[in-house]
């Protein structure tokens, strides 16, 4: 594990921020050519970029601090400053809101945009969970003397047992995600399916992986992850239904 790369007096480069990094720029370059290929404005990508970096951020650490607000009030500081403990679905979800509210004050329809985000989103989130196995930040999985068992150390959080090391599975899955995004958006699909359909796979497998995975329950058993991802899904089957509906009425 590499959870600091280079540490100089007050300067810590980590290996999570490389990665985090890594992912934002290479999802904004393809974002931006995903734009130019559907004739939009690649203007978009600067700003939703730059309302992305802070939102996925903040937005990681605060539902951190939500799911594990018991440990926040007994240290505060130290989790508010620690490199480890991110939400991937806290980063999404606020900068889904930023980024929104961005479309909406330009020209661009807001599902078209979104259609085009999808191939940068799923390639961003790939970097960010590989980040999460790299730094060691504790999002691991149960205890397991199977042969996926892995150890974590050096980690931010250290674990000298053998543990199933989830964010390696999400990486896996989400690399496949994003070959089929990127064969899938060269149909004709109405604005919004490629989305939508984006939005269910990346709730399905954070969903199940859960099962695996340390966090508190929160209510009938599952997850503060399991419950955002459930949610996922469910708007992305409506979403889907309200966009094919619409498409059949317009064709007829």
């Amino acid at each position: 594990m590499f959870p600091i790369l280079f540490q100089y007096k007050l300067i810590s480069i980590g290996g999570y921020g490389v990665m985090l990094g890594t992912g934002f720029y290479l999802a904004f370059l393809l974002f931006e050519r995903e734009l130019k290929l559907r004739s939009m404005d690649p203007e978009l990508a600067y700003k939703i970029l730059l309302a992305a970096i802070p939102g996925g951020i903040v937005g990681s650490k605060l539902f951190h601090i939500l799911e594990h607000l018991d440990e926040f009030m007994m240290n505060p500081w130290d989790m508010l400053i620690s490199g480890a403990g991110l939400s991937a679905y806290g980063g999404f979800l606020l900068s889904f809101l930023l980024a929104l509210f961005i479309v909406k004050r330009s020209r661009e329809g807001f599902l078209k945009v979104a259609d085009a985000a999808v191939p940068p989103m799923a390639l961003g989130y790939c970097f960010g969970r590989f980040g999460c196995h790299v730094a060691g930040d504790g999002c691991y999985g149960v205890f397991t003397e199977s042969f996926w068992g892995t150890a974590y150390p050096n980690g931010i959080v250290p674990s000298t047992m053998t543990v199933f090391p989830t964010p390696l599975f999400e990486v896996v899955f989400s690399f496949m995600v994003l070959g089929a995004m990127l064969q899938l958006r060269k149909r004709d699909w109405a604005p919004g399916k490629l989305f939508f359909l984006y939005l269910f796979l990346n709730g399905l497998p954070r969903f199940l992986v859960e099962f695996i995975r340390l966090n508190p329950k929160l209510a009938l058993g599952l997850t503060q992850a399991q419950v955002i991802g459930v949610f996922f899904m469910i708007a992305a089957v409506a979403g889907w239904y309200i966009v094919d509906k619409r498409g059949a009425r317009t064709a007829s």
